[in-house]
C-alpha cells in the first residue's frame, strides 16, 4: 500500500513538473515572441524613420534643380525617361540610378517631376489644359528605399520668378532720408530691401504710405470703384492673367506681393495694401502675400507690442509673415556679374551664345565679365557716345553707334524672321513723331527726353539704353507697332520695350504729368514729381514719388520681354510647397 502510494506522489510530482515546465516554455516562447515582434517593429520604425531623410533629401534636391533652372529629376539618369500621371516609376525602372543620404549609405533616394504647363492635364481643373494658370506649377514625386522598405511621397509646389524686375517698385535702400514717401498709387509687387536700416538697431519706416497711397493687385475696372487703367494703355499690354477666387475662374491679377526685408511700413489717412475680395468683379483684390521681418506702424496700424496689426492688409497670408527670400535677392548694380537672360531673341545677339540662364562669361583676361563691361565690350560695339544726349519732340535726332556718322537711311534695321541684330541706333523721325531703337547704346553723359507744346515720343523697337549720368524724362514714351503711332495694340512690351539704365539718378516729369511704358533702372535715385504714369518698373536705390499721387502699373510680360544688356535680367527662381502627401 505504502509503495503504491508512493507512486501515486512520484507520478503528481512529474505532472506538477511537466507542467510548470511547459508553462515555462510557453511563457518564455510568447516573451521570445514578443520581444522579436518588437524589435522587427522598432527595426521597422527605424527603417520608415531613415526612409523619411531619403524622401526630405529627394525633395530638397528636387526644389533647389527647380530654382537653379533644372528639370527637378535628382537620381534619374536615363533622357527618354517619361513621368506619366498613371504610372510611377519604381527602384528598378529604367534611367532610375538612385543616391545615398550622406551619413547613411543604406538610404537610397530618387525624385521625379512634372510640370503643369507642359505635362497634357488639367491640373487645377479649371477647364484648360496647359494653361498660362498653371505656369509655375509643378509636381514632385519622392521615393525612399531602407532595408526594401520603400516610401513614396507626393508635393506639389508653386514657384514664382522674384527677379527684381517681376515688381512695379524695387528699392535698395528705400528713400535718401530713409522712405518711399508720398501719395502713389502701386498695382503689382513691391520689393524694398531697406538696406539703410542698421542692422540690429532700431527699425525705420521705409515704405510711407499717404494720404490715398495703395498697393493693389489689378488694373482696376472702368465702371468700379478706385482708379483704373485707361484704356489707351490697357490696350498696349498683354490682358492680366487669370486666377481663381473662392471658386470664381477667370479672376485678373497681378499676383501681387509686398516684400519689406528690413523697416517699417507706415499705412496712413486712406492708405491700404489690398482690398476687401469683391464678389462678381472679375478681379483678385487681396494681394498674394505681405512679408515684413519688422512690421507695420501709422495711424491705421493698431499697437500689440510686436510687429502692429494693420486694418488695411488684406492679404492672402495675413500680415505676420516675415521675409522669406533671405539675401537671395540683392540690389542689382553695374559692378554685378554679367549675366545671361531665360531668352535672348536671336537678331538681339548677333554672335554665338550656348549659356545657361544665369550663367556669367569670361573675359579675355579670364575673369568674369562685370554688366558694365559686358554691354560696352560685347552688346554695344564698344562704341560709346561721348557727351551729353537730348531728344526733342519735334526736333529730328539720328544717333547710330556702329556707323558713326552715316545718314538714317543708311541704318540697318533689325530682321527678327533672319535673326539679323542691325545697328545699335536711335533715330527720331519729328514728322512721322516715332523714335526708332534698336540694340544696345551706351552714353558716357545725360541723357534728356524733352518737349515744349506737343509732349509724346512714339517708340519702335527693341532697345537698352546704358547712361553713364543722369536720365531726365519730360515727354511721354508710348510704345507702337512698326513705326505708325495709330498701331498700338499689344505694342508692348513683346515687340517694343525700352529699357534705360542710369549709373546716377533718373528724373521723371520735372514740369507735367506724363504716360511712361518700358523699364527704367537708377542706380541712385528716381524721382517722380508729377502725376505720372507709368507701365513697366521702377527699380532703385532711393524712390521720392513726391505728392501727386503718380500711377505704375506692374506688366507681368516685362521680365519675359526686357531688350538684352538690361541689368539683372536674369530669372531668380523660388518655389514653396502648398500641398504634401504620402503615397
Amino acid at each position: 500500500m505504502r509503495n503504491h502510494t508512493r507512486k501515486n506522489q512520484d507520478g503528481m510530482a512529474l505532472l506538477l513538473a511537466t507542467l510548470f515546465i511547459t508553462v515555462a516554455l510557453v511563457t518564455l516562447t510568447v516573451l521570445t515572441t514578443r520581444m522579436i515582434n518588437q524589435k522587427r517593429q522598432v527595426d521597422l520604425y527605424g527603417d520608415f524613420e531613415a526612409d523619411m531623410y531619403g524622401i526630405e533629401s529627394a525633395f530638397a534636391q528636387s526644389k533647389a534643380s527647380l530654382e537653379s533652372g533644372g528639370n527637378g529629376m535628382i537620381g534619374v539618369t536615363s533622357a527618354a525617361f517619361q513621368l506619366e500621371w498613371n504610372e510611377l516609376p519604381t527602384f528598378d525602372s529604367p534611367g532610375i540610378e538612385p543616391l545615398e543620404v550622406p551619413g547613411l549609405p543604406e538610404v537610397e533616394y530618387f525624385a521625379c517631376d512634372i510640370d503643369w504647363q507642359d505635362d497634357g492635364v488639367d491640373n487645377n481643373g479649371d477647364g484648360m489644359i496647359d494653361d498660362v494658370s498653371e505656369m509655375w506649377f509643378h509636381t514632385i514625386y519622392a521615393f525612399a528605399r531602407n532595408n526594401n522598405i520603400v516610401r513614396t511621397a507626393e508635393a506639389v509646389l508653386k514657384g514664382a520668378n522674384v527677379s527684381v524686375w517681376n515688381n512695379a517698385i524695387f528699392a535698395g535702400a528705400g528713400h535718401v532720408d530713409g522712405s518711399i514717401k508720398g501719395n502713389c498709387s502701386i498695382h503689382g509687387s513691391v520689393h524694398i530691401l531697406g538696406d539703410h536700416v542698421p542692422e540690429g538697431g532700431e527699425a525705420i519706416v521705409v515704405l510711407d504710405m499717404m494720404g490715398a497711397s495703395l498697393i493693389h493687385n489689378n488694373y482696376g475696372i472702368g465702371a468700379g470703384p478706385g482708379p483704373a487703367l485707361p484704356d489707351y494703355l490697357r490696350d498696349r499690354v498683354p490682358d492680366q492673367p487669370l486666377t481663381i477666387v473662392n471658386g470664381e475662374i477667370d479672376q485678373a491679377t497681378l499676383n501681387t506681393v509686398l516684400r519689406v526685408k528690413n523697416g517699417l511700413v507706415s499705412l496712413n489717412s486712406a492708405s491700404e495694401v489690398g482690398a476687401a475680395d469683391v464678389f462678381g468683379n472679375g478681379l483678385k483684390d487681396t494681394v498674394d502675400g505681405t512679408f515684413s521681418n519688422d512690421g507695420w506702424t501709422g495711424q491705421r496700424v493698431a499697437d500689440d507690442g510686436d510687429r502692429g496689426d494693420p486694418s488695411v492688409v488684406f492679404s492672402d497670408n495675413g500680415w505676420d509673415e516675415f521675409y522669406d527670400l533671405g539675401n537671395k535677392v540683392p540690389f542689382p548694380v553695374l559692378d554685378d556679374d554679367w549675366r545671361w537672360p531665360a531668352q535672348v531673341q536671336c537678331h538681339e545677339l548677333g554672335y554665338a551664345w550656348e549659356g545657361e540662364p544665369g550663367s556669367i562669361e569670361a573675359a579675355p583676361d579670364g575673369t568674369d565679365y562685370l554688366h558694365g563691361d559686358f554691354f560696352s565690350d560685347m552688346l554695344s560695339d564698344g562704341n560709346p557716345y561721348e557727351g551729353n544726349v537730348t531728344i526733342s519732340v519735334g526736333t529730328d535726332f539720328y544717333l547710330n553707334l556702329t556707323q558713326p556718322g552715316s545718314a538714317p537711311a543708311d541704318r540697318v534695321k533689325p530682321d527678327p524672321a533672319n535673326c539679323i541684330k542691325g545697328d545699335d541706333y536711335i533715330y527720331y523721325d519729328a514728322a512721322a513723331t516715332v523714335m526708332e531703337i534698336n540694340g544696345q547704346i551706351e552714353i558716357n553723359g545725360d541723357l534728356v527726353f524733352s518737349a515744349r507744346n506737343d509732349r509724346t515720343l512714339n517708340y519702335t523697337g527693341r532697345a537698352a539704353i546704358l547712361v553713364h549720368g543722369d536720365v531726365t524724362v519730360n515727354t511721354n514714351l508710348l510704345s507702337c507697332n512698326d513705326g505708325d503711332p495709330n498701331d498700338y495694340l499689344r505694342s508692348f512690351p513683346e515687340r517694343n520695350i525700352i529699357g534705360i539704365m542710369a549709373e546716377q539718378d533718373m528724373l521723371v516729369g520735372q514740369s507735367a504729368q506724363l504716360d511712361l511704358m518700358g523699364a527704367f533702372y537708377a542706380q541712385g535715385q528716381i524721382s517722380s514729381n508729377k502725376q505720372t504714369v507709368v507701365m513697366g518698373t521702377f527699380v532703385a536705390e532711393y524712390f521720392d514719388m513726391g505728392n501727386q499721387v503718380p500711377d505704375i502699373y506692374q506688366v507681368p510680360a516685362l521680365t519675359e520681354n526686357l531688350p538684352l544688356g538690361m541689368i539683372a535680367n536674369y530669372p531668380i527662381l523660388v518655389f514653396s510647397p502648398i500641398s504634401w502627401r504620402e503615397l
